[in-house]
C-alpha cells in the first residue's frame, strides 16, 4: 500500500523541520510549503490525503487558504487540520467554519500531532472504502433493477407503471382536496359534508350533476383524493371528445394487430384507472352502443381488450358528471336506465352560483388574491358598487365565469381599484332580475355576507377611496367579531373559511380560531383536517 501523502504548510522553517524530522519515519509521504500560494500549487499537482495548515501566514492566511481548497473539486474532501498559537474559541470556530476538521494549538506536541494525523487518515480511508462499497452496491442494484424491469415488461406491469407515473403528485392531491372549495353558504357547507361522506365510501359510484362551470371535476377530484384511493390514478375522460369509432379501444384497450393501425398493445381507461377513479365527464353524450359495454364492465369488473382473448379484473370507482338533464334522456330512451342507476350509487348536485349569492364575496376575494399572485401584482381593492354589481349578476357560466370576469377586470384596472366599468359581463345586466339577492346591499344582508364584504371593503378603504355615494367609509369589525358573526350565521367555521373571510394565511387563521376557542367563544368540533368550530351561543 502506498504511503498517504500529507501536505504541511507553515511559514516558519523551524516548525517544518521539527515536524518533518519526527514524522519522516512514520509511514507518511510528506510535502511542505512555506506559504499559501506554494501550497495551492502542490495540491493541484498531487492531491494530498491530509493537510496541516498554519493560520498566521504572510499574504493569504490559513483560513482563506482552507476556503479556496474546499472550493476546488480535487481537494474539497481532503481533511484539513489547523495549527495555530491562537487558542481562543473565536479562532477555532472560524477554522471549523472554513472547512477544517481539527484544530491543534501551538506549541505543538509531536505525539499529539501524529495521533491526530493517523486518526483522521483512518477516518478518511474508511469513508473512501464506504463510498466505494456504496458505488459497487449501487451498480449491483442498478443491474438488479434492470432485470426486474425486463421481467415486468414480460408480465405487462411496465405498462401499468406508465399510468401510475401520470398520476397527480401529492402536492396536486392537496390542491384538489377539500380545502380547494371556497364559499360560506349553507349549500356549500352541505356540499362539503357530502364530499366528506363520499370520501369514506371509496367503492360507491357517484353521479355529479350541475351546470357548466360549477366545479364538477373539482368535486370529483376531491372525492378521489380524500379517499383511500388517493395513491392510485385519477383518470379523467371527456366522453363528448372521443370519436365513436375509437371509443371501444379508448375505454377497453386493444392488442397488437387487432385492427389496422394497432401496432402495439394499448391499455384502456379502465386498466389505467385500476385501483383508482375513472372520471367520466359529459357522460350524457356517451353513445348508446358504448353505454351497454360500459354497463357490463361496471357490473362484473371484467375488461377484455379489442382483439384479445384474455380478460382482466379491474377495481375502479366511477365518478360521472354531466350538465344535461340525465333523467329526461332516460325517459326519452337516449340514456340507458340500468346504466343510470349503476352510475348513480350516490347523486350529488352542484347549485349554480346565482342560487348562492353569499359565496360571491369569498370567491371574489379568493380569485383576486390568486390572480394577482399569478400576475405578480398586489391584491387590488374593489369598490362597493363593483362588488354589488357582481352580486346582482346571474352568472350563466357560474364560478368559471366569475373567475374570468375578475381576470379581465384585474387587467383592465391596471393595478388600480376595480370599478364597475372594469367588469365585462357575458350578458347585459339589463337581463338580470333585480329581485335576485345582492352580495353587499345596504339593506338587510346576512351576517356572513356582510362579514365577507367587510373583508373586501377593507382593501378599498386602505386605498383611500370613498364609496360612490360619497358616504364615509363603514367601520370594520375586529377579526374576532367577523369570525363570530360568520360562525353564528353559517353554523360553523373552519380554517379555510377564515382565510377567505379575512384574507389571512393559514397560520393567522389557526391562531384566531384557537384564541376564540380558548376564550370560550367558539367550540371546537372534529380533529385534524376535519376540525371546525361552532359558536357558543
Amino acid at each position: 500500500m502506498s504511503q498517504p501523502q500529507v501536505l504541511i504548510v507553515d511559514d516558519q522553517p523551524d516548525n517544518l523541520d521539527v515536524l518533518v524530522n519526527y514524522l519522516a519515519d512514520k509511514g507518511l509521504d510528506l510535502r511542505v510549503a512555506l506559504d499559501a500560494e506554494q501550497a495551492l500549487q502542490l495540491a493541484a499537482q498531487s492531491t494530498p490525503a491530509l493537510m496541516l495548515l498554519d493560520v498566521m501566514m504572510p499574504g493569504m492566511d490559513g483560513f482563506e487558504l482552507c476556503h479556496l481548497l474546499k472550493q476546488a473539486e480535487a481537494t474539497k474532501h481532503v481533511p484539513v487540520i489547523f495549527m495555530s498559537a491562537l487558542s481562543d474559541t473565536h479562532s477555532k470556530v472560524k477554522g471549523f467554519n472554513a472547512g477544517a476538521i481539527d484544530f491543534i494549538s501551538k506549541p505543538l506536541q509531536r505525539e499529539e500531532v501524529l495521533a491526530r494525523i493517523l486518526a483522521h487518515l483512518t477516518i478518511r480511508r474508511q469513508q473512501q472504502e464506504l463510498e466505494s462499497k456504496n458505488s459497487q452496491l449501487a451498480g449491483l442494484n442498478l443491474a438488479l433493477q434492470q432485470q426486474i424491469d425486463r421481467r415486468r415488461q414480460a408480465e405487462e406491469a411496465l405498462q401499468l407503471a406508465d399510468a401510475k407515473l401520470s398520476m397527480l403528485s401529492r402536492q396536486e392531491a392537496k390542491l384538489w382536496g377539500i380545502d380547494a372549495f371556497i364559499g360560506q353558504s349553507r349549500a356549500t357547507a352541505q356540499l362539503l359534508d357530502e364530499v366528506r361522506d363520499l370520501q369514506q365510501a371509496p367503492r360507491t359510484n357517484v353521479l355529479v350533476l350541475g351546470e357548466s362551470g360549477t366545479g364538477k371535476e373539482l368535486i370529483s377530484r376531491a372525492i378521489h383524493y380524500g379517499s383511500e384511493r388517493s395513491n392510485k390514478p385519477f383518470v379523467a375522460v371527456n366522453c363528448s371528445a372521443i370519436p365513436s369509432e375509437l371509443a371501444d379501444a379508448e375505454f377497453f384497450g386493444h392488442v397488437k394487430g387487432a385492427y389496422t393501425g394497432a401496432t402495439a398493445d394499448r391499455q384502456g381507461y379502465f386498466v389505467k384507472a385500476d385501483g383508482g377513479t375513472l372520471f367520466l365527464d359529459e357522460i350524457g353524450d356517451m353513445p348508446l352502443a358504448l353505454q351497454a359495454k360500459l354497463l357490463r364492465v361496471l357490473e362484473d369488473g371484467i375488461v377484455i381488450p379489442i382483439g384479445g382473448k384474455t380478460s382482466r379484473k379491474v377495481d375502479v370507482r366511477v365518478v360521472a358528471a354531466t350538465n344535461v338533464a340525465l333523467r329526461e334522456k332516460v325517459q326519452n330512451k337516449q340514456f340507458r336506465q340500468d346504466l343510470f342507476f349503476r352510475l348513480a350509487g350516490y347523486q350529488i348536485g352542484l347549485p349554480p352560483l346565482r342560487e348562492r349569492p353569499s359565496d360571491i364575496g369569498p370567491l371574489v376575494g379568493h380569485f383576486l388574491q390568486l390572480l394577482a399572485s399569478q400576475m405578480g401584482r398586489d391584491k387590488p381593492a374593489i369598490t362597493r358598487e363593483a362588488l354589488q354589481t357582481l352580486g346582482r349578476y346571474h352568472y350563466p357560466g357560474n364560478v368559471r365565469e366569475l373567475k374570468n370576469l375578475l381576470e379581465y377586470a384585474l387587467i383592465a384596472s391596471r393595478g388600480n381599484s376595480i370599478r364597475v366599468e372594469h367588469l365585462h359581463f357575458l350578458e347585459p345586466l339589463s337581463s338580470v332580475s333585480r329581485d335576485e339577492p345582492a352580495v353587499c346591499e345596504n339593506t338587510t344582508p346576512s351576517a356572513s355576507t356582510e362579514a365577507a364584504c367587510d373583508a373586501l371593503r377593507s382593501d378599498e378603504m386602505h386605498s383611500n377611496e370613498m364609496p360612490g355615494d360619497g358616504a364615509p367609509p363603514m367601520m370594520i369589525d375586529t377579526e374576532e367579531d367577523a369570525l363570530l358573526r360568520y360562525a353564528i350565521a353559517q353554523g360553523r367555521i373552519d380554517n379555510t373559511a377564515t382565510q377567505t373571510l379575512l384574507g389571512v394565511d393559514h397560520g393567522r387563521a389557526s391562531y384566531l380560531l384557537k384564541k376564540l376557542h380558548r376564550e370560550g367563544r367558539l367550540v371546537k368540533q372534529g380533529e385534524r383536517r376535519w376540525t371546525y368550530y361552532t359558536a357558543d351561543e
